[in-house]
């Protein structure tokens, strides 16, 4: 049953994470459950170097690619951060779509984007992504979304997604990724922990949390993303942002039918 609307749904704080503050006799996969949704923006501020930098490109991104009477969609969309900045961005004629499979994160969606669900310029569905028509979508944005998909599922759905993109359109993409030489891994590894340190985390909190995301959270390398998306069709996969062990993509669908698109810098074109 979904809760009510505060009178004043802006007036609601977000809550801070304690989770995993607490000893847990078992740690159980992390799922995105009402109490993860109440503290989910504080979580992850805390969790992800670059987040806020993250949300900044993909401002830029939608004020150059979103294209006028189209649909954007924020798949895991969770608390709605990606989705605001899609509605911000974005030209008016444009409509946001949020998906998430979580009802709980759904809820709090709707308490935090309440003012652009009621101004028709976002709309919420609760439901897999895998089942969701992109169908008109100039931009689609995972962020920190692939990750707790299956392997098998992910080039499906990117392949899905070119072929739902209007031509030019753009996936945006930020994930965490891992490093395949073990002691470059191992360093970023540390400098995470430290980073969690520095945001407040205590060592049993940061140890309960690992716990609950190994084999829920399946991070790939960055070249992986990448040839996922070239081999789906999409050009110039790039890295956008860096931040210790997460980064944010992207690639774009030709604006021809032909994978050498004319959409090239002009100086390739002389």
């Amino acid at each position: 049953m979904t809760p009510s609307l505060p009178d004043n749904p802006q007036s609601k704080q977000p809550e801070i994470d304690r989770v995993y503050a607490e000893p847990k006799e078992t740690i159980s996969p992390f799922v995105f459950n009402h109490q993860v949704a109440q503290v989910f923006d504080d979580m992850i501020s805390r969790s992800v170097p670059g987040y806020t930098l993250c949300h900044e490109v993909l401002a830029l991104i939608t004020q150059r690619y979103a294209q006028a009477g189209s649909l954007l969609f924020d798949l895991g969309c969770s608390s709605g951060a990606s989705t605001k900045v899609l509605a911000d961005a974005a030209p008016t004629t444009c409509k946001i779509i949020g998906i998430d499979n979580s009802q709980p994160m759904i809820d709090r969606c709707q308490v935090t984007l309440h003012d652009l669900i009621e101004h028709d310029r976002v709309a919420l569905s609760c439901q897999d992504i895998s089942d969701t028509d992109l169908a008109g979508a100039s931009i689609v944005v995972l962020n920190y979304t692939l990750q707790f998909l299956p392997l098998a599922i992910r080039d499906q759905l990117m392949a899905r997604i070119y072929q739902s993109l209007l031509p030019g359109g753009i996936v945006f993409v930020a994930e965490k990724i891992t490093n395949p030489e073990m002691d470059q891994q191992q360093a970023i590894n540390e400098l995470h922990l430290d980073f969690k340190r520095r945001q407040g985390y205590s060592e049993l909190e940061i140890a309960q949390k690992r716990s609950a995301l190994e084999a829920v959270l399946v991070p790939e390398t960055e070249l992986a993303h990448h040839q996922r998306l070239a081999q789906c069709g999409f050009e110039i996969p790039q890295t956008l942002t860096r931040a210790l062990n997460f980064i944010a993509f992207m690639g774009q669908k030709p604006r021809s039918n032909s994978k050498r698109s004319a959409h090239r810098p002009e100086r390739d074109r002389r």
